[in-house]
């Protein structure tokens, strides 16, 4: 097997605690060109924007499933007005030919 490193990596790196203060100098610039691209940006960029917006809120599985349930129940919503108008039609074409056969037996 390989030699152990004598310099322990992670002793190292536990032992630095030497963080670097923030300069108010990088900030401005930053935030400047931030700002920059942002007033820059067409209204297709824009529109892309939004709809990846859209998409990470959506992207979740709750939303999903709400979606899926939605759907569902438009869906069972639809096909029950479409076969309840179905069955009205049907209902009320036998009602007049039933009352066409009692008219013409009648004569």
């Amino acid at each position: 097997m390989g030699k152990k490193n004598p310099d322990n990596l992670d002793a190292l790196l536990h032992s630095w605690s030497e963080l670097p203060a923030p300069t108010q100098r990088l900030g401005a610039p930053v935030w400047q060109r931030i700002e920059a691209c942002g007033a820059s940006l067409s209204w297709a960029a824009g529109a892309v924007d939004w709809l990846r917006e859209i998409d990470a809120r959506i992207a979740r599985p709750q939303v999903m499933a709400a979606l899926v349930v939605v759907a569902l129940l438009l869906g069972a919503g639809l096909a029950e007005m479409r076969t309840r108008s179905a069955v009205a039609r049907v209902d009320a074409e036998m009602s007049a030919r039933y009352l066409a056969m009692l008219d013409s037996a009648g004569r």
